[in-house]
């Protein structure tokens, strides 16, 4: 499986190209893409993220409470934040209440009655937003080059899965 992953890494390195780390090319060189969680102590907002793809803290997220990170060159971001939920809104009054991208941008959708996904591509960029409703909506929003998709679909997964609200009700207000 080890021969297979380090294959694997070194096509996406070949294919993408390198200007700053690439998600394969800083797997490879390190091993590890320094995952780490971020905690948002306000809000509860839980979710683990590669520290050494986005070393860079682009500040306050423009909605809700949150942080931007960014790679160094600013060809990704990620962006994790808590908004409130004032109207109660499900997932899918949501969606269809909020979404701004053209319907038809969507290549993934996934809609259940505690959150929603989405994922396209815009202008070249792949966009990837998910909510998980728990009394507020915790959130992240990802975005890469089109041209690197196939290296950051694990990347992407393993973030989405992590996410989480808070474990006490204190935190939900």
């Amino acid at each position: 499986m080890r021969a297979f992953s380090t294959s694997f890494a070194i096509v996406c390195a070949l294919a993408i190209s390198a200007s700053a780390p690439q998600p394969a090319q800083a797997q490879s060189r390190s091993g590890d893409l320094g995952w780490r969680p971020y905690v948002d102590e306000r809000t509860g907002t839980r979710v683990d993220f590669p520290a050494a793809l986005f070393p860079t803290d682009g500040g306050a997220t423009e909605r809700g409470i949150g942080r931007v990170f960014e790679s160094d060159d600013g060809r990704a971001k990620f962006s994790t934040y808590t908004l409130d939920n004032e109207q109660g809104d499900t997932p899918r009054t949501y969606l269809r209440k909020f979404l701004k991208v053209n319907p038809s941008t969507i290549d993934y959708r996934r809609v259940t009655d505690r959150f929603f996904a989405v994922s396209g591509v815009r202008d070249g960029e792949v966009y990837y937003s998910r909510c998980n409703f728990q009394g507020r909506m915790h959130c992240i929003y990802i975005s890469y080059p089109e041209r690197e998709l196939r290296a950051w679909d694990g990347i992407v997964t393993r973030i989405s899965f992590s996410l989480q609200g808070p474990r006490n009700a204190s935190a939900q207000r």
